[in-house]
């Protein structure tokens, strides 16, 4: 870890001081978006310092990863039908590409960036291409260790804007959304590939959806959204627990469940559906409330000191009571934007091109800076990473390294 001048001594001086922690994977080390870094700037007056910007081969609208010193993002170049995906690894201190790694076909129709968010364990990286394709990259050896047509073994179809989830490990288990006749979900073995298991008796379509492993009534399950449910799974065998009916308009379900509680989840979609509390028990699945006006179009949800934060597709920044719904509070200035959260606040990345930080309150909060995305082109759509006390903001080609300390 740098430290530099008086802000490292006052950092020593408060105990302060923080081991650099890695974002492994997609919403962060635990999937929940929180990062527990300490250390962290309070309040932006000015906006923070950048460390580096690093132009990449390729454009997406994937996050990064950071792990084991190294920075990972994945990117498409080429046209249409021709697009190639690739998986960068870039050096944190200066943003400078180590090596890249191409897997293959990639979603090249309506929004065809990149969207994959690798997971990175063991030494090898995990992805799912937007068409549909699972990859396994060793990472020493810069090669594919293994690589699946979920469609083809599956029987699977790919959806109006392509496949956009980030698998999900759990043991030895690589969880993905093939989308087929029993199928919905599929369980891979991470050294070989080979299927494990499948979602008998769920043959959904998948729904941009990237699943977490939650503890709900005492027992751990894979909580996803596929094109019409909410649906709990046995991580061991696949095995449906419950579902729950939840569609919208256009079947787009990206936001990742959120555990509220011993036996309540939350999830949220965009397109006018809203945040739905969900109560699991030994009969399945209850709705406990709806809030429809927290309709988050994208990564949208955090649970912060138990008050839960959602970003609406119009804004403002919501903050809810999770036992019932209720509204405590609205952050003015936050729009349709993805979020994270810190121990010095949320960090909302929003369509208009800003990071902005906004400090929790019981009331809901207050934004207490901004930093303009001026920078790389197309949607703003990836979501903000932390990692050693640094955010990561990626738009289009271009990833950017900012001091947070």
């Amino acid at each position: 870890m740098r430290h530099g001048g008086w802000l490292a001594a006052a950092a020593i001086l408060a105990g302060a001081a923080a081991p650099a922690l890695d974002w492994p994977q997609w919403r962060g080390p635990d999937r929940d978006g929180l990062s527990k870094e300490k250390g962290l700037r309070a309040e932006w007056t000015e906006p923070p310092a950048p460390k580096w910007k690093a132009t990449l081969p390729g454009a997406g609208y994937s996050a990064p990863v950071v792990a084991g010193g190294t920075v990972y993002v994945t990117g498409s170049s080429g046209a249409k039908t021709d697009r190639v995906g690739a998986l960068y690894a870039l050096d944190p201190k200066d943003g400078t590409l180590r090596w890249q790694f191409e897997y293959g076909p990639e979603w090249g129709r309506n929004y065809e960036l990149a969207r994959t968010t690798p997971t990175i364990a063991g030494g090898r990286a995990y992805l799912v291409s937007g068409v549909g394709r699972a990859v396994c990259v060793d990472l020493q050896a810069r090669r594919a260790a293994w690589s699946v047509d979920l469609f083809e073994r599956f029987q699977g179809r790919n959806i109006h804007w392509g496949i956009a989830e980030s698998p999900l490990l759990v043991g030895n288990r690589l969880i993905c959304h093939p989308g087929g006749p029993d199928a919905a979900v599929a369980a891979l073995d991470i050294a070989t590939g080979a299927t494990l298991w499948t979602s008998k008796g769920l043959g959904d379509a998948s729904a941009y959806c990237s699943p977490a492993l939650l503890t709900l009534n005492g027992r751990k399950q894979i909580v996803t959204q596929t094109e019409k449910y909410v649906a709990g799974l046995d991580p061991e065998t696949g095995a449906v627990l419950w579902t729950f009916a939840h569609r919208n308009q256009y079947a787009v379900h990206p936001n990742t469940p959120v555990a509220l509680g011993p036996d309540t989840v939350a999830v949220a979609s965009g397109y006018g559906y809203g945040a739905e509390c969900l109560r699991i028990g030994a009969a399945g699945a209850e709705r406990v409330w709806q809030v429809k006006q927290a309709d988050c179009h994208f990564h949208g949800m955090l649970l912060i000191d138990g008050r839960l934060y959602l970003a609406g597709s119009g804004g403002p920044l919501l903050c809810l009571d999770p036992a019932d719904g209720r509204v405590l509070g609205r952050v003015a200035g936050v729009g349709r934007a993805s979020i994270v959260g810190t121990p010095a606040g949320i960090l909302a990345y929003d369509e208009k091109g800003r990071v902005l930080l906004v400090k929790p309150a019981p009331d809901g909060g207050r934004v207490a800076g901004t930093l303009p995305v001026d920078f790389g082109s197309r949607e703003h759509w990836s979501s903000p990473v932390v990692a050693d006390a640094t955010l990561y903001v990626r738009h289009g080609d271009v990833l950017a390294a900012f001091d947070l300390r």
